[in-house]
Formats: C-alpha cells, sequence, structure tokens
C-alpha cells in the first residue's frame, strides 16, 4: 500500500471526481494528526464518532481568483495517522469527504443509504 501524501491524494481525488462525473471539480486536502483532527472535529462537529474525515464546502460566493477555471468545492480533512496504520482507507475516506462537499449527507436513514449506495458503486469501480 502506498504511503498516502495529499499530492497522491489529489490523484486519487480527480479519479474519484471523473467516476462521479464531476468535471472541474477543485478541492484542498489536507492531512491532520489524529489529535489536530479530533480538536477540529470537536470545533464543528458534535457527533462523538472517529475523527477520520471533515469535509468544508465553500460559501457559495466566496471568490477564487486563481481558478482560471473549474468549481471550486471546498475542504477534505483527512486524519494521516488512520492512513499511515491503515492505507486502505484512503479511498473510502476521501470519497465521503468529496460526497459531503457535494451535498450528501447521512443524517436521514434514506440519505444515508444513498450515500452508503454512492460509495460502494464508486468503490467497486476503483477495484477493476
Amino acid at each position: 500500500m502506498p504511503v498516502w501524501t495529499e499530492a497522491k491524494l489529489h490523484i486519487l481525488a480527480k479519479s474519484l471526481l471523473k467516476r462521479l462525473k464531476v468535471n472541474g471539480g477543485v478541492l484542498d486536502i489536507f492531512l491532520l494528526k489524529d489529535a489536530d483532527i479530533a480538536a477540529l472535529k470537536a470545533r464543528f462537529i458534535k457527533k462523538k464518532t472517529e475523527p477520520n474525515v471533515l469535509s468544508f464546502k465553500e460559501p457559495l460566493a466566496f471568490p477564487h481568483p486563481e481558478l482560471k477555471k473549474g468549481k471550486y468545492l471546498g475542504e477534505v480533512y483527512l486524519n494521516k495517522d488512520i492512513l499511515r496504520r491503515e492505507p486502505e482507507r484512503a479511498a473510502p475516506l476521501l470519497l465521503h469527504g468529496i460526497l459531503h462537499l457535494l451535498g450528501h449527507d447521512h443524517e436521514k436513514k434514506t440519505d444515508a443509504k444513498k450515500m452508503e449506495e454512492v460509495e460502494k458503486k464508486i468503490l467497486e469501480g476503483l477495484e477493476r
């Protein structure tokens, strides 16, 4: 399994966005230590779950003059300690974060089921 860097995760993100049929989507990916992502999660999310991935959408009218084309989706924060211990979780966690940027959530059971179905379909396609 690869050692995941932000650059390698960007390559994976491009593949995931292509499979999701998102053309021109741009996002930032950050790798944080366990304690740092836990602190960030505690600040914004009150749910008691593993601090593995966080996503933050960009406000709709936020300007991005550096983008010549494409749409800025937001930021994904991944727990680099988890990826070091379990590198096979990179694609599922990154995909989960991207789906949140695209508007998916799992607050309701029906929404969670839809999100899980999309995740399963995309991840199965990656394995081929």
